[in-house]
Formats: structure tokens, sequence, C-alpha cells
């Protein structure tokens, strides 16, 4: 028993496993047609503590090239602690955590909808149809850039170095 949930486990967690790549500003990583990048937009030096560190405001970004929408359909699972919309993490190796900034932030697709029919009756008994819309998955329409932003502090002299963990997206 305790073997079969081994297992079990194990080939769940390879199901949900993410690509990882190094990237620099204003080279990004690219994976089905999804550029993932990060552009560094402000970056000062600041003290904490007597200590001079570094204080990077950092844009990430997917952009979608592929030629096509990426859909993506949410899956039930109780094993991945992952957002059913996230498309990838981005994480700052050197960052300190210092002053409660990130050490790492995401990029989420939007969601969206699909209208849903139905025939009803109302107050007076008569039968009514009724729209609802429902929200169906996510998608990256081709074209499309998600972004988010945080605040990486490094130490004194260094730039963030950054890599991305991709969210695989199925070709449907």
């Amino acid at each position: 028993m305790l073997l079969s949930c081994l297992f079990l486990s194990a080939s769940s967690y390879s199901l949900f496993a993410q690509q990882a790549y190094d990237v620099q500003p204003g080279k990004p990583a690219q994976l089905n047609g999804v550029d993932y990048g990060f552009e560094i937009s402000n970056e000062r030096q600041i003290e904490i503590g007597k200590e001079n560190f570094m204080r990077y405001e950092v844009s990430i970004y997917a952009t979608n090239r592929s030629n096509c929408t990426k859909i993506i359909f949410p899956k039930p699972t109780f094993l991945s602690g992952d957002a059913p919309n996230q498309l990838a993490t981005f994480d700052c190796l050197n960052a300190t955590g210092k002053r409660l900034t990130s050490k790492s932030e995401t990029v989420v697709a939007r969601p969206f909808t699909v209208p849903y029919q139905q025939k009803i009756k109302n107050s007076e008994g008569k039968e009514v149809t009724t729209t609802t819309n429902i929200q169906a998955g996510f998608m990256l329409r081709n074209g499309e850039t998600v972004s988010n932003s945080f605040i990486a502090i490094v130490p004194d002299g260094e730039r963030p170095i950054m890599k991305v963990r991709i969210k695989d997206i199925p070709d449907l």
C-alpha cells in the first residue's frame, strides 16, 4: 500500500513538473511560441542596517507569439499548489528578501467565459431562455502580454540573477 502511494505521488509530481530557464533582461526564454522575460524598470542603492544593497523594480511578462490563442483548462489536483491560471514563476536567485521584498513572482493568464443558455420558468409560469456566462478556463490570446512586477533587493554591486519556471501549456 505504501509503495503504491509513493508511486502515485511520484508519477503525479512529474505530470506537473515545470521547465526552468535562465533569463536576462531583453533576452526572454521561449517555449511553444510564448516569450517569458523580464526588464528592470528602476534601480538604486539603499542602506539596510549599515550595509549597502541594490534595490531593483523588476517587471516580468509572458507574450504569446505563437499565432494562436493558448487555452488552459483547469485541472482539479490535490498535489499541485500552483494556481490553475499560472503561466510561469520568475525566481530571483540572489534576492535577499530583506524589508519584506520578494524573491519570486508569477504571471497568470486571464479567465475566459462561454455563454450557457437554459430554459427556466419565470414567476408567471412561462418558459423563458436565460443566458449565463460560465468560466471555462484561462487564455492567452495571440499577441497578448500578461505582466506583473516585484521589488528585489540584492547584494551591493550585483544585478538580479533570474530563472523562470514555465508551466507547460498543452496544445489542443
